[in-house]
């Protein structure tokens, strides 16, 4: 039976968006296309999208999923088994962390004496690296994910940051953020109450649906550590930004795409950076002047 985009979208939870995205980056073609031009995937097509969640899910990029996916020799059943013995073992680490959680709670609230080495229980992730070794990079600035909703079971999720910018102003819908200066300085936009600095050992707390921005200060590198409450979708946010690196995103998608990869996931897109203000192109694109 044939699916349309919108009938693939419903049934998958992928946007139709990312799939028209899979088509044109080769990953996952339609089954054909009708003389109308609308899309139509069949069976193969649904098994291959299965996989390519999956390798999401498991922190694979897009250009290795589709090197892996697309080979010839590709065969589904090994890689399912391959899938689920992976997650299997990050269950025994979820359970772990679980384990974790519940007896630092009982530490605070004095039910136990549980030792220091334990709170640490579940997960390291070493200075400079990402969690999953996705180092992902935001137009050339690396955005560490040191904690994952996969870990918290979509609670919360933490990043690290290095760079200088910080985005166009937005606001997120079901998620309040906390960021916190490790070294350089930062000037945070929140709500209606202006512009503030920051310095390293300083922290901000951005409740959901308050319009905010921030970038670093007098263009010189800053290190910020970067909490979202609950999880939300922004590590494969973070993932979508870091797949555009020969152009800033906004120079590739118009300005609704633009809107509506926020939208997507959990933000109102509301202005430019902190740093400079947008005009629109001929092509419908977001143009940065100074």
């Amino acid at each position: 039976m044939p699916y349309s985009v919108k009938q693939v979208a419903a049934i998958s939870g992928v946007s139709v968006r990312t799939l028209h995205f899979y088509d044109e980056r080769g990953l996952l073609k339609p089954a054909f296309i009708a003389a109308n031009g609308y899309r139509f995937y069949e069976e193969p097509q649904l098994l291959l999208l299965q996989q390519i969640l999956f390798y999401r899910e498991l922190g694979f990029k897009l250009k290795d999923i589709r090197q892996i996916a697309t080979r010839r020799d590709f065969d589904k059943v090994p890689a399912l088994q391959s899938h689920r013995e992976v997650l299997e073992e990050r269950l025994g680490r979820t359970r772990l962390l679980l384990e974790t959680i519940e007896k630092t709670i009982d530490r605070l609230r004095g039910k136990n004496q549980m030792k220091d080495e334990d709170l640490f229980a579940g997960f390291s992730v070493a200075a400079g690296q990402d969690r999953f070794e996705e180092h992902v990079n935001l137009g050339g600035e690396p955005n560490d994910c040191k904690v994952s909703s996969r870990d918290t079971g979509g609670s919360l999720c933490v990043f690290e940051f290095s760079g200088t910018g910080g985005g166009p102003r937005h606001a997120h819908t079901q998620q309040d953020e906390w960021i916190y200066v490790i070294d350089g300085e930062i000037v945070v936009e929140s709500g209606e109450g202006g512009q503030r600095h920051l310095s390293a050992g300083e922290s901000v707390f951005l409740p959901r649906k308050v319009r905010h921005g921030w970038t670093s200060t007098a263009d010189a590198p800053a290190k910020v550590i970067d909490v979202y409450q609950p999880a939300g979708a922004m590590e494969d946010f973070f993932r979508r930004l870091g797949e555009y690196r020969e152009k800033p995103i906004h120079e590739v998608l118009t300005t609704q795409e633009l809107h509506d990869l926020f939208k997507e996931h959990g933000m109102e897109l509301l202005g430019p950076p902190l740093t400079g203000k947008w005009g629109v192109d001929d092509d419908g694109r977001a143009v940065l002047k100074s």
